[in-house]
């Protein structure tokens, strides 16, 4: 599941508008990629429900909630490291 550009430029700058000046590109490359897994990891549960059959016809929880879990906390946990100082509560 691709997003177009323009989609993907908004994550961008809406990033860059929580992060400090001095974040290096690379992490602000890292967090839109999460973003953009993140999103996409819920559309895909969104189109086929939070249950899905595995290959022996079980039912299990999508896996894409796992994905979506995994890139929010990384998210979360970058941004909170490289926030604007005067974001910072502590």
């Amino acid at each position: 599941m691709k997003q177009d550009t323009r989609t993907q430029l908004k994550s961008v700058d809406e990033i860059k508008n929580q992060l400090d000046p001095k974040t290096p590109p690379e992490i602000v490359s890292l967090i839109e990629s999460q973003v953009v897994r993140a999103r996409d990891a819920s559309a895909r549960i969104g189109e086929e429900g939070l249950v899905v059959r595995d290959m022996r016809g079980s039912v299990i929880a999508h896996p894409a909630i796992a994905i979506e879990v995994a890139a929010t906390k990384l998210i979360s946990e970058l941004i909170g490291k490289h926030k604007k100082s005067a974001d910072k509560r502590w």
